[in-house]
């Protein structure tokens, strides 16, 4: 990072008064501002001479406090402004004349020089605003001697201990040495806004950059080992740069520790801080960086008033080439967006031309500034080289920085530099980039797909969906059975449309599948990072229970740096993690368990893990665990460098893992997918699937729940898994667990059939055609083969799909899994389609919500009972009943299973529909003939639920009831002298009723008259 004039990058306070000392002065020569604006720019074309300012230093390393003396010379006709802020003065004088000293001095042109002179003190105490001053060294990378308000010429002149050694900006040191006292003097030729003095005990050692110019190291003696490899790489960078924008500029460049958090690149050096130089990537990474600094943004300096290019042209020359020379430059710039999109809020005013500095990367106050002015404009200069070439994007770089070399430029000069090197007008490309704080947002849509003369023609639609379009080119892939054909689409409005031959048919279109473009990803291009919950403008932490306070209290600063509040577990429900990211502190909460399981991270050590936020779409979810608060405290410094990455696992502070997980790459829109077939010779019998099913613990036969076919198939695979092996269970969807006695009570024969549905519920609480699993249920009773009940309570699961889980009572929540993984890949976007189907239009995020949680709570309760019995009795196989929507190999019961039971061999059958099926839902799909249940007897009437009996509340138009006198309002109270009192009653009693013959049917009529106000009529009935 280029190092920021006169402020230091994390002094707010300093900022503060600077910004009032501004304002001082601006009143105070308001009334000069025509005639000093007309001075300065002839000043300026007549190459006027520069303010000098020569420093003498001392240190009292024990008291921590600097003296020094500012000699500043103002040429003739200049006007000066000097900050004195920040120091003790002593003595202040203008040429021989005593002067009261203020925090700001402004002196107007006279005809002579005019000379300054200042005595001033400085103690360090506070190394983040300061900087260091004791034993151990000296950093002074702040404000520590007069500012002007100008650029000036330097001369210091430092006294420190013998054993020290020091750098400054410079090209020329001297150093000499009286007894027990160094004094080194440092020369610069060229002006600086503020200068920078670095001591210490130092090992230093050189190596020659080439005639005339040398490259020095400053290590302190306990890393001394690590200096020849930076010697080493500096040396690399130095020669690639040369080859690529010309000659090093000054004569000497140096790497210098710091016993301060720094990464800092000054004219002729470099400051790295001691615990970065340790890191085992900075040779490979920010070295670099701060190497090229040396071209752009020192020897080029920015023009502060037009906007900073430098951050952004250096991102791309060093971070990202670098990526380059590895061949991943587009994940790099995919990175870039993500960074961009985690930091960076869609109602961003910051453009380029705003930006002036990004200040430390590890400060939160910074991330959003940084993403514009380091990955926005990377993504520029890299769009720029596309836009003229090669060839002429670095034939502009070395023309820039010859015509601006020791002088100041701005994106306008670029801009010039560019233009003339590829003989292009690129002020329509530079002014929408640098003025426009939006970015595009891009949509491909396939209009259509027909063959022509032999071959195929794609029609596709671009749009750009932000309220302005953008002039881009678009790259293209084309995905066929042949491979991928690129091709470029130049945008300009709001709809691009374009038509392609192919020789084949495509399969799926892929745009800027390299990351050319600096545009707003699509959320399947976004994969959860550490960094996106940083950046979330809503977030919040919770923190399971006492204890975990003492444990997770280090990360407490970090926290409150970022703006993230933190709320006890038991005050949080899932409805406040709708429309934030959030953050467990513990792994063990409820909550936490609710969405993400019981998440598997390792006992020891610190562990951090993202996740897309399975309640809130686009924000992200991060479960922390830590051993012990001695490892929260290790690793919490380390993890603002580390946000790129999704999971981390540090160990008393070194990194053991980082991960990052997948996402799409590029605008990925699919067009046609080839049919999917089986080879007919190799599909195999029934026979031969049921013996691969041999080895298998665990079959789901997943059902269309009216589709008589799929009963007559579970059948049919229950008895070939019973010949096998007669340890055999079965599980079904149909009945929930409380149902569990009364399924024991029937299978033993202890209850007949009517007596079995009446105590179970099956109608009110299943409802479907009882004829569809009547003899399986019949073949386990036969074969006394346990039958488990695998669903939830109907209540407690319509009251998470209302409510949601935080309304569940403590007893209700007794009965529910504690451990809910909401979080498998494909899942909610499988749920999501339900909902779709089923849901009104005006359902919003928050009934989505209790929807998923809904499915989520079925899927895991019917897991958590397989798992269970299985569990309990580890000779048996299980054969599970259910809808294919839980049966689902990828997203449903299965691998929630598998994470109970881990080594569980299990696969899934599900009969043909005659529709494709997706590989990841079953392992086996069966071809069986179309079978219909012969229809049921019924009445054809609507009833519901009074005290007195089922109240007819509606007739079928083809009512068997109807047609024999049956009215609305009739309340029926016997079928067959059989009483009636529930609805439940009538449909055990119609199972043992056949169409075609007649029933009578007992009801209550409403007479209307008051003398008999009802009546009790008995009606033959038709079936």
């Amino acid at each position: 990072m280029l190092k920021q004039p006169w402020l230091p990058s994390n002094s707010s306070a300093t900022r503060k008064i600077w910004n009032r000392l501004k304002q001082a002065r601006f009143l105070l020569c308001l009334f000069l501002l025509n005639f000093l604006l007309i001075l300065s720019v002839a000043q300026a074309a007549f190459g006027a001479p520069l303010p000098s300012q020569e420093l003498e230093i001392a240190f009292d390393l024990t008291g921590r406090r600097l003296t020094g003396k500012s000699t500043i010379t103002i040429p003739a006709h200049t006007t000066a402004t000097i900050s004195l802020s920040g120091l003790e003065i002593t003595a202040l004088q203008l040429n021989t004349t005593p002067l009261q000293p203020t925090e700001q001095l402004t002196f107007l042109p006279t005809a002579h020089d005019q000379q300054v002179t200042i005595h001033y003190g400085k103690t360090v105490t506070d190394p983040r605003m300061d900087g260091l001053i004791d034993s151990n060294g000296i950093a002074l990378t702040g404000i520590w001697h007069p500012q002007l308000d100008t650029d000036c010429l330097f001369a210091l002149t430092a006294t420190i201990p013998k054993a020290f050694a020091a750098i400054s900006e410079a090209e020329e040191i001297t150093s000499t040495v009286s007894k027990n006292i160094r004094t080194v003097s440092f020369r610069f030729g060229h002006p600086l806004s503020t200068l920078n003095f670095v001591a210490g005990p130092y090992v230093v050692e050189q190596e020659s950059i080439g005639p005339g110019q040398t490259l020095y190291s400053y290590f302190f003696k306990e890393d001394r080992q690590l200096a020849a490899e930076y010697r080493k790489k500096t040396l690399g960078y130095l020669k690639r740069y040369q080859e690529l924008i010309g000659p090093y500029p000054y004569k000497r460049f140096s790497i210098v520790e710091n016993r301060l958090p720094t990464g800092y690149a000054m004219p002729t050096f470099t400051l790295l801080g001691q615990a970065v130089i340790r890191l085992p990537f900075i040779t490979e990474t920010s070295l670099g960086h701060e190497v090229l600094h040396s071209w752009f943004g020192n020897s080029v300096g920015v023009d502060p008033s037009q906007g900073n290019w430098c951050e952004g042209l250096t991102t791309y020359l060093a971070d990202q080439a670098f990526a380059a020379d590895r061949h991943a430059e587009g994940a790099f710039r995919k990175q870039q967006l993500i960074n961009y999109q985690s930091y960076v809020p869609p109602d961003n005013t910051l453009t380029l031309n705003d930006f002036s500095g990004g200040g430390s990367h590890l400060l939160a106050g910074n991330k959003a500034a940084r993403a514009v002015g380091y990955d926005k404009a990377s993504m520029f200069f890299h769009m720029l080289l596309r836009e003229i070439g090669d060839a002429p994007f670095y034939a502009g770089l070395r023309d820039f920085h010859a015509r601006f070399k020791n002088q100041q430029a701005s994106w306008q000069d670029l801009a010039a530099s560019f233009s003339k090197s590829s003989h292009q007008n690129l002020e329509p490309f530079f002014s929408q980039w640098l003025t426009r704080a939006d970015l595009p947002r891009l949509e491909i849509a396939v209009d259509s797909l027909t063959e022509k003369e032999g071959q195929m023609e794609l029609g596709l639609t671009v749009k750009q969906l932000q309220e302005k379009p953008y002039r881009l080119r678009l790259p293209l892939d084309i995905v066929t059975a042949q491979g991928k054909q690129r091709r470029e689409v130049t945008l300009s409005g709001s709809d691009t449309k374009l038509t392609v031959s192919l020789a084949d048919y495509p399969s799926q279109i892929i745009g800027d599948p390299e990351y050319d473009l600096m545009r707003a990803l699509a959320p399947e291009e976004q994969h959860p990072t550490w960094s996106r919950f940083l950046g979330a403008r809503e977030k919040l932490a919770i923190i399971a229970k006492n204890e975990d306070q003492r444990t997770y209290a280090p990360l407490f600063e970090l926290l409150a740096e970022f703006g993230c509040p933190i709320k006890g577990a038991d005050v949080v429900t899932d409805k406040d993690l709708a429309g934030k990211s959030v953050l467990f502190l513990g792994a063990d909460s409820r909550l936490a368990r609710s969405l993400f399981a019981r998440p598997s991270q390792p006992a020891t050590g610190f562990t951090l893990e993202a996740q897309e936020n399975p309640l809130s779409p686009g924000q992200v979810a991060v479960v922390v665990s830590s051993a012990s608060t001695a490892e929260t405290a290790a690793a919490t410094p380390k993890l603002p460098h580390y946000g790129k990455y999704t999971t981390l696992h540090f160990n008393l502070g070194r990194i053991e893992r980082k991960t990052i997980a997948e996402s799409d790459q590029g605008l990925q829109v699919p067009i046609d997918p080839p049919p999917m077939g089986i080879a007919v010779p190799q599909a195999l019998s029934f026979t031969a699937i049921m013996e691969q099913l041999g080895e298998k613990r665990l079959v789901y036969v997943g059902e269309s729940h009216t589709r008589y076919a799929d009963h007559l198939l579970q059948l049919r695979v229950i008895r070939a898994l019973f010949a096998q092996n007669p340890k055999l269970a079965i599980g079904m969807e149909m009945f929930s667990r409380e149902a569990q006695p009364v399924l024991d009570r029937y299978l033993a024969g202890e209850l007949n059939e009517r007596e079995f549905l009446k105590q179970s519920g099956y109608f009110s609480k299943w409802g479907y055609d009882y004829r569809l699993y009547r003899e399986i249920i019949n073949f386990a009773r036969r074969h006394k083969l346990p039958i488990v009940a695998l669903n939830q309570e109907k209540g407690i699961v319509s009251k998470v799909f209302k409510e949601g889980a935080a309304s569940l009572s403590e007893e209700e929540l007794a009965k529910i899994p504690t451990d809910r993984d909401l979080t498998i890949p494909g899942y909610r976007e499988r749920i999501a389609e339900a909902f779709a189907m089923h849901s009104k239009n005006d359902n919003g995020p928050e009934q989505f919500n209790g929807f998923f949680q809904a499915q989520a709570l079925w899927d895991e309760t019917m897991a958590e009972s397989v798992s269970a019995f299985l569990t309990a009795h580890p000779k048996h196989r299980m054969v599970v009943l259910a809808g294919q929507g839980h049966t689902d190999k990828s997203t449903a019961i299965p691998p929630r299973v598998a994470r109970r039971i881990p080594s569980i061999r299990q696969a899934v059958i599900v009969n043909s529909e005659a529709e494709e099926l997706d590989q990841a839902e079953a392992d086996y799909l069966i071809f069986s003939k179309p079978m219909e249940l012969p229809p049921a007897a019924v009445l054809g009437v609507m009833l519901a639920e009074t005290s007195e009996g089922p109240l007819v509340q509606g007739l079928s138009e083809k009512s068997k009831a109807g047609a024999a006198g049956i009215m609305e309002k009739d309340v029926i109270l016997a079928l067959d002298d059989e009483p009636v009192t529930t609805v439940d009653d009538l449909k055990i009693i119609l199972l043992s009723k056949e169409i075609g013959k007649q029933v009578m049917v007992k009801i209550k009529r409403k007479s209307g008259f008051l003398f008999k106000p009802e009546s009790i009529l008995s009606i033959p009935v038709g079936l």
